[in-house]
Formats: structure tokens, C-alpha cells, sequence
């Protein structure tokens, strides 16, 4: 048995019962094989979980990239068709993540460690995104500071999951207002314009501005 169809057992297991296996050797047992052979792919339920939310964003990078469009796109665009497309991928495990997507603590630098493996993935397309606005003109070059954008976008992009499990929207609308507004105040942050956007922005959350994005 493959490390794919463990993952997919392992996510059918918790949605059927409502949470994890209670021990590897239960869910081995319950898979049809060997103890061991579990441990072969993963060392844990935590890993295992780590290596599925990685999964979630590889699978969504290869499948942005692979676009007709891609190559074509500034940075910005990059960075909006990622996370409409990984939304869209939410919608079709959505209670998966409800269920056991790790909260994260907004007073800590630090992601959950259940969430590594996604922040190295997410890393790697951040790094493409930036180095493309960088080369166009779009993302300013600030020296050391620059060294922080991907740590900005990795929370920028923990925010948008966050709003996303959290919306009850039709069609979650709330959820694409939100990724195209502080899609906007992102690069406007790390460009030159971010007053504006942060207004337009606090405005939409405080609920004094609503509707489709523009």
C-alpha cells in the first residue's frame, strides 16, 4: 500500500469515525497490513497529518502551473490564482479540514509543526512569485526586510484557510472578497501603496463595505 492511499484511508478513517485512530496498530490492522509497513511511509498520526496538508499545496502548485495562463501572469495573479484554486481544493475536503486543520496561535512567529511540511511547499511557489514581481517591478526590493515576504505571505495565506473554514457566505463569497482584498493589501505592503488598501481592507471586515470583489 502506496504513502497516497494510506493519506486517503487516514482521512476516510477520521471523517467515519469523527476522529484519528486510537493506536498505528489499530489502523494497521484496520488497512489489511503490517504494522510495520505503516511505519515504512510515516512515523506517526502527526506526521502523517503534516504530510497531508504538504500534499493539499503541492497538488495545487502542480496544478496552477500547469495552467495555459501561468507563464503569463504577474505576480499578483500568481498569488491570486493559488489561493482561489486552494480554496477551491477545500471545498472538496472541507470536512477534513474542519475536522483536524491545526489553529494557529496569531501571537506566535511560528506555525503549528504539524504544518512544516506546508510552509516549505508554500515557500517554494512564494519565492517564484516573488522573484517574478521583483523582476517586473511590482515587488519592492528593501534589502534584509525582503528576507520576510515568503514568512508574510506563508501567514497571509494561514489567514485566508482561516476565513475560509470560518465562512458561512453563499457560495463563500465573504471568502473571495477576502482573498482579493488582502491579496491587493499584500502587495501593496511590499510595493508602495498599502495605506489605501489597508483602509478598503478594515472597512470590508468591520462590515462597512460587503459585496463581490470588484
Amino acid at each position: 500500500m502506496d504513502r497516497r492511499e494510506i493519506m486517503g484511508r487516514y482521512q476516510h478513517y477520521v471523517l467515519e469515525h469523527g476522529k484519528p485512530p486510537p493506536s498505528v496498530y489499530a489502523f494497521a490492522k484496520e488497512l489489511g497490513i503490517e504494522e510495520r509497513e505503516l511505519f515504512e511511509h510515516f512515523g506517526s498520526f502527526e506526521s502523517l497529518e503534516s504530510s497531508l496538508w504538504e500534499e493539499t499545496v503541492r497538488e495545487t502548485i502542480e496544478s496552477v502551473r500547469s495552467g495555459e495562463d501561468w507563464a503569463g501572469l504577474n505576480a499578483h495573479q500568481c498569488l491570486l490564482t493559488f489561493l482561489y484554486a486552494y480554496c477551491d481544493r477545500i471545498l472538496d475536503q472541507r470536512s477534513f479540514f474542519l475536522a483536524r486543520f491545526p489553529r494557529w496561535k496569531r501571537s506566535s512567529s511560528q506555525p503549528p509543526e504539524g504544518l512544516c511540511g506546508m510552509r516549505t511547499a508554500f515557500t517554494e511557489l512564494a519565492d517564484e512569485i516573488l522573484e517574478r514581481g521583483m523582476s517586473n517591478g511590482e515587488i519592492a526590493c528593501r534589502g534584509s526586510l525582503t528576507r520576510t515576504y515568503p514568512i508574510v505571505l506563508f501567514g497571509h495565506f494561514l489567514s485566508v484557510i482561516e476565513f475560509n473554514l470560518a465562512d458561512a457566505s453563499s457560495g463563500f463569497e465573504r471568502t473571495d472578497a477576502y482573498v482579493e482584498k488582502s491579496v491587493r493589501l499584500a502587495f501593496d505592503v511590499i510595493g508602495t501603496q498599502a495605506v489605501d488598501s489597508a483602509f478598503d481592507l478594515f472597512r470590508f471586515l468591520s462590515g462597512r463595505s460587503w459585496g463581490r470583489p470588484e
